[in-house]
């Protein structure tokens, strides 16, 4: 008898994980990037994300995702072979410390709504002391358009990049320094 398709995960992808070749450019010694299906366009729902875990990799904090009821976050639901999921936890892990599975109901393009697990960043070790890291923000974006996000999506997350510059390269007396 010919062996069966091997089982699959749900992995809803939202962060740097939407094409974490993107990464690469700012995080050296990034484990090798498996071939991921490209999934679907989906929505995770009652969740949004914050940027509250430090990760020095990135020089400030990053997103995380938190319980939000009546918000959403778009991304990618993805199956991935069950024998892969320890080289995603690894690659989440080096991506921004995602390091815990969190089950997220996902809404697909077709409507559909299924269960699927996404990775991210302990909630022990929140603080909002310290910059939202802006190379973060920037590869977020550039991961989202990559992973043809829609364009409203992309275009909001280079708003907020562009945000987190001048707001934290403001100087107290109201002026900008050159670019």
């Amino acid at each position: 008898m010919a062996p069966g398709p091997a089982a699959s995960r749900p992995w809803f992808a939202f962060s740097l994980d939407l094409a974490p070749a993107a990464a690469s450019r700012h995080l050296h010694g990034l484990p090798p990037v498996p071939d991921f299906p490209e999934g679907e366009l989906a929505e995770a729902l009652d969740v949004d994300v914050v940027y509250d875990v430090h990760v020095p990799n990135w020089s400030g904090r990053v997103a995380r995702l938190v319980d939000a009821p009546g918000h959403r976050v778009v991304g990618r639901l993805r199956p991935v072979a069950s024998e892969s999921w320890p080289v995603l936890a690894r690659l989440e892990t080096a991506l921004a410390l995602a390091t815990e599975e969190r089950p997220v109901q996902v809404r697909t393009a077709s409507g559909t709504v299924v269960d699927a697990l996404a990775f991210t960043p302990s909630a022990r070790d929140t603080s909002t002391q310290g910059p939202v890291s802006e190379a973060f923000l920037i590869t977020l974006a550039v991961a989202a358009e990559r992973a043809r996000l829609p364009a409203d999506v992309v275009e909001k997350l280079q708003a907020e990049a562009r945000i987190v510059h001048a707001v934290q390269h403001a100087r107290p007396d109201g002026h900008r320094p050159p670019a």
